[in-house]
């Protein structure tokens, strides 16, 4: 695995030319047509052509689901399919800044934003209306985050903008198309004011982060440094504690990755207080009872890393307990998941889940406190709580990705071109099957329509299949050998019953092959010039 040093924060990139983006040229030829499509439609709409284009990718959690909040380390990667941006700066004013917004999609209506800033503090100046699909409340949260981090160097006013977005990353489907979107104007908001080169990378990961905190997206940061701090044909591995770490992790050259939609929404919002939310609060519930459990929660009830008082992550909370200092991480997991089982499992409660009133019983709190940290921060809905089965996921998700970053590394040290046809790929394969079924049996976060396609692409031929993104719907990831991608993908559009139906440019982007691509960057347009 290579460190990235100080490659993180290096400013954000621009490209030349698009081949320094896609990968093969019959992607290269597909989006050299979008791109002066894009062009195209900015001239019919703003009467002049953009002066950049933005380009930040969706992403593709290969392994680690739902333990990125814990602070486990995970596996993303950015994939092809992007969102790009055309954007023209417009007047600067000290107090005010108006952004026109326009979409490729005609769906999506147009929309005039203006903010106003009162002393210091800015503000949407017209409310939304009624009929605004989301789109703009994420814009109107860069411009705030923005507005406010940059204020000392845009002490003259902002630039406004006209833009133009057109998006390839499936919408539902897992794979952060609005990670990809909020990425992307915050890298137009600094090429428009002239900031790109004195902002890093890493920096643009945490002002993502911190827009998406503005709409009450808890986000981990996987998603937002997968789409900016990626590079091609690897995969990222993030560590998240002490802090956010990235590596890169090369994938096995002869491997491939096919990513198919199970046309089951992916719709986290609308169910986060029975589903993802509810998930985040068991783990942290059951962090606490281990902790009390062990005789390590003295103090505990103060700011932790994510500036939460009293509520410990798992991956910070293994510090309190682990028996020796040296340990590496693999054997304290293995230590912890053998420990679990007697205090998370006990008097039936691995089978029939807690209730609210025996997590107080064990946590040492009193209900009022208990109450207040960890069942009231967050929209959740339930009367049973699976702590057993949402810890063991993590741990075991955890030595997974252990375990799948040593084989790649393995695969790296012995540059051997035959591997597909070892045992390590069908290794791999196995670690991604295996990630499945925990969030199957475990996490409880797949639906029939995902499993049933998993199960697909297993009897197609994938060496390994599962379900990424956020759970409950989605798309599954499957992994190939490069040289039966293409069959295996006519085989599995074939025989999926919810791809019938559907358009060839509906199956083209339910279905397809993507590799490990490069992280987002911008398009510098000269006047007249044509997209090469």
């Amino acid at each position: 695995m290579l460190k990235m040093g100080s490659e993180e924060l290096r400013p954000i990139p621009a490209f030349h030319n698009l081949s320094e983006i896609y990968n093969t040229e019959e992607t290269l030829e597909r989006e050299r047509q979008r791109w002066s499509a894009l062009v195209q439609s900015f001239v019919e709409e703003f009467g002049g052509q953009p002066n950049y284009i933005i380009r930040a990718p969706g992403r593709v959690n290969v392994l680690g689901e739902h333990i990125d909040y814990s602070l486990f380390p995970v596996l993303p990667a950015a994939i092809e399919q992007d969102i790009i941006v055309g954007i023209r700066p417009t007047a600067t004013f000290p107090n005010k800044i108006s952004v026109d917004l326009a979409n490729a999609v005609k769906s999506y209506p147009n929309a005039e934003l203006q903010l106003a800033r009162d002393q210091e503090l800015w503000s949407l100046k017209v409310p939304l209306p009624s009929k605004a699909k989301g789109w703009e409340r994420y814009v109107v949260a860069v411009l705030l985050e923005c507005l406010e981090r940059f204020a000392e160097q845009l002490q003259d006013g902002a630039a406004g903008m006209e833009v133009m977005v057109s998006g390839t990353v499936p919408e539902g489907a897992g794979l952060s198309s609005s990670a990809a979107f909020v990425v992307g104007i915050i890298v137009a908001f600094l090429v428009a004011n002239g900031l790109q080169e004195g902002v890093s990378r890493v920096q643009v990961v945490d002002i993502a982060m911190a827009a998406e905190h503005r709409l009450g997206l808890k986000s981990g940061g996987m998603d937002q440094a997968a789409s900016i701090l990626s590079v091609p044909n690897s995969l990222l591995h993030l560590s998240f504690y002490p802090s956010l770490k990235p590596a890169i992790l090369p994938l096995p050259s002869s491997l491939t990755l096919v990513i198919t939609n199970s046309m089951a929404p992916h719709s986290l919002a609308d169910s986060a207080p029975d589903r993802y939310n509810l998930r985040v609060v068991e783990n942290l519930c059951a962090t606490r009872i281990l902790l009390h459990t062990f005789g390590a929660d003295a103090g505990v009830l103060s700011t932790t890393q994510r500036g939460s008082t009293g509520r410990l992550w798992l991956r910070e909370a293994l510090e309190h307990w682990a028996e020796d200092a040296h340990m590496d991480e693999e054997t304290v997991y293995r230590n912890l998941l053998a420990r679990i089982v007697g205090v998370l499992g006990k008097e039936g409660r691995d089978k029939n889940g807690w209730t609210k009133n025996q997590m107080i019983e064990e946590s040492g709190m009193t209900a009022e406190d208990f109450e207040a940290t960890f069942l009231a921060f967050i929209p959740i809905r339930a009367t049973r709580f699976y702590l057993l089965q949402r810890v063991q996921h993590t741990l075991e998700e955890s030595l997974r990705v252990c375990s799948f970053k040593r084989l790649c590394e393995a695969s790296v040290a012995t540059s051997d071109n035959r591997v597909s046809e070892t045992g390590l790929v069908k290794e791999l394969g196995a670690l991604i099957t295996a990630s499945h079924v925990s969030m199957r049996d475990l996490y409880e976060a797949t639906v029939p329509e995902v499993d049933d396609l998993q199960a697909l692409c297993l009897q197609c031929g994938s060496l390994g299949s599962r379900q990424t993104g956020g759970g409950w719907g989605g798309a599954v990831i499957s992994l190939l050998p490069s040289n039966r991608a293409s069959d295996f993908l006519r085989e599995v559009r074939k025989m999926y019953s919810l791809y019938r139906g559907l358009s060839v440019d509906e199956l083209d982007k339910a279905a397809f092959i993507t590799v490990p691509g490069s992280g987002a960057g911008f398009y510098p347009l000269m006047e007249g010039c044509k997209i090469v």
